[in-house]
């Protein structure tokens, strides 16, 4: 076998890592939920499609996700301190697309038309037809490589709608709406 070659036939360096592409395929087979973060206050608000989220801990209650370097919701984070985490339902999966497009327009003109919304205390958005959110404070921002971890402590969250509206996942590369649960 030549040196470096890896038995089970995977590709990559002597460490294990990958190229960034080949974590991309990788990492695209893992499901994940879809959400709007929202963050910032009237013409300053602003919201981005996040499939990173995940809770950290329950006590205290912390939330995290992660996004690139330089985006644009970190800035209104930083300056409110607060952010909203909108978890979305399968039908919404046109919203996700609009807060995922990067040229789409940054303010409150970004967000009119699009859903309805009622602003959250402290900053951020709370997205109507959401399955449910978590409204948080910034506990700190962590530089990880070309992202940047968002921890946000948990003041408040609610599940909107019954547990029969099916959430939107992403996996493959693509939106997916959660389907029944297995037997078991």
């Amino acid at each position: 076998m030549p040196p470096g070659a890896d038995p089970a036939g995977r590709s990559g360096d002597a460490s294990g890592a990958g190229s960034g592409e080949e974590l991309r395929s990788v990492a695209r087979r893992l499901a994940t939920g879809v959400t709007v973060v929202t963050s910032g206050t009237g013409d300053a608000v602003h919201g981005m499609t996040v499939s990173s989220f995940t809770t950290l801990s329950l006590t205290p209650p912390l939330v995290s996700f992660s996004v690139k370097v330089g985006a644009r919701i970190r800035g209104p984070i930083e300056t409110t301190g607060a952010f909203v985490v909108n978890l979305l339902a399968a039908e919404q999966e046109p919203l996700a697309r609009w807060f995922a497009d990067p040229d789409r327009p940054t303010g409150t003109a970004g967000i009119e038309g699009r859903a309805r919304t009622a602003e959250a205390p402290g900053g951020g958005l709370l997205l109507s037809g959401a399955v449910g959110y978590f409204a948080c404070r910034l506990d700190r921002l962590v530089e990880a490589g070309d992202h940047v971890i968002v921890i946000g402590a948990v003041d408040r969250c609610q599940t909107l709608r019954p547990a029969t509206v099916p959430v939107l996942v992403f996996a493959g590369g693509g939106f997916h709406a959660l389907g029944p649960r297995l037997p078991g």
